[in-house]
């Protein structure tokens, strides 16, 4: 019975925690979760609902403890991961409920191992970032307006920055802001049209937004040619590491280095239909999809910093993101010819992705001669936002040794 005890309790404390009940408001049905023992059963409601569909969580005492442990194990570190898996934990509910409700779900598997209190953090000191606007002309003659932030050593080689799908260059801040970098990069971040400070394109302006492969291209290329003017280390996670090895492969010359961060193999099933769904807030929902894909042993500040982001994407835009990054790019296709012994490539993957999972990112490093693969044990597919001060000591290594590489070809 111990494990009902513990279940009872953190659901205890998860009615008095802020976010989690700012997350329940109005929701249109309870929630349930249900040890499935022979002999140490149980039911407890975490929300219970009169006359209202219930979602109910099922699995055995050993699932429950492990759910409940400070470091579950990968595959059971948040709801969206054990539903995902092969996990032992069983859903009873419908896709639009559980939709409906996956804020409450995810911030209730945060409070079960324990995380309801965030420590004392704070933002970093962004004075030494600029922002500015560019004005590109893209390939097919169509002009956009795309936002981008500056830090560091303009004689210093240039680090390009390409965020995730759905989000935006904030996602970088925690390394823009980083005094050691700032001596030895030149480092840029833009955010694609559509997103955070740059307006869509006025041909896509609250239209069917789809992000292709070549659409994607285009506008990287254009922002290099014309605002930095010379070739770059392009530094990318999830749908921006695709790009960034892409890249590598498209305009050659262009790129000087690739670091990639949560690099797919092929990240297919990551589109949902609620992602952009009339009877799902867009600006819960989405948040939490991608909280799921964070690693526990994050801190809870950054987890939410990192959701944070999400919740203000534009309409359609996380979608429409994975129509690249789901349904298009493919390792095996898209990076053939790609040899990390002319330029350095470095791929770098937290161990709690399930998106872009170590062992996918794996077969990347498999396809690239000269690859530099890394797993990041404590880390999950958000890694320069969730938990940045854990990021960088993976990655100023690499950086350090791109930059000498790069020294040593001038």
């Amino acid at each position: 019975m111990e494990i009902i005890e513990c279940l009872a309790r953190q659901v205890s404390a998860a009615k008095g925690d802020k976010e989690f009940c700012a997350a329940s408001v109005g929701l249109g049905c309870g929630i349930r979760l249900e040890v499935t023992d022979a002999g140490d059963a149980g039911i407890i409601d975490v929300i219970a609902c009169a006359q209202a569909p219930v979602l109910a969580l099922r699995a055995s005492g050993h699932v429950w403890r492990a759910i409940t442990a400070a470091a579950p194990p990968v595959g059971l570190h948040s709801f969206t991961a054990a539903c995902r898996q092969a996990s032992g934990v069983k859903v009873d509910g419908s896709q639009l409920h559980i939709a409906q409700a996956l804020h409450t779900l995810e911030r209730l598997f945060e409070i079960l191992r324990g995380q309801v209190e965030a420590q004392q953090e704070s933002y970093p000191g962004l004075q030494a970032i600029t922002g500015a606007y560019a004005s590109l002309m893209l390939p097919n003659g169509e002009a956009a307006q795309v936002f981008y932030e500056r830090s560091g050593n303009p004689r210093a080689p240039v680090l390009l920055m390409l965020h995730t799908a759905g989000a935006d260059a904030r996602q970088f801040h925690s390394l823009l802001a980083d005094a050691e970098l700032q001596q030895s990069w030149n480092m840029l971040a833009f955010d694609l049209p559509s997103h955070g400070r740059s307006m869509p394109l006025t041909s896509a302006l609250w239209e069917n937004y789809k992000l292709t492969k070549q659409d994607y291209i285009d506008v990287c290329q254009a922002f290099i040619k014309q605002v930095v003017n010379k070739p770059v280390v392009l530094l990318g996670c999830s749908m921006g590491a695709a790009m960034a090895l892409k890249m590598a492969v498209a305009h050659p010359r262009l790129i000087a280095g690739v670091l990639a961060l949560e690099a797919p193999f092929r990240a297919t099933g990551r589109r949902s239909p609620m992602l952009a769904h009339a009877q799902v807030n867009q600006g819960a929902h989405n948040p939490s999809y991608v909280r799921g894909l964070m690693s526990p042993l994050s801190p809870l500040f950054w987890r939410r910093v990192a959701a944070w982001i999400y919740s203000q994407g534009g309409f359609q835009v996380y979608a429409g993101d994975l129509s690249f990054y789901s349904d298009e790019f493919d390792a095996e296709i898209d990076l053939q010819g790609l040899d990390g012994h002319s330029r350095p490539v470095v791929l770098l993957t937290g161990a709690y992705d399930y998106s872009a999972a170590p062992a996918d990112t794996q077969k990347v490093a498999n396809l690239i001669p000269g690859a530099h693969y890394t797993v990041m044990p404590e880390l999950g597919h958000f890694p320069m936002v969730e938990n940045p001060r854990r990021l960088l000591d993976y990655l100023k290594p690499e950086l350090e040794r791109i930059h000498l590489r790069l020294n040593n070809n001038d």
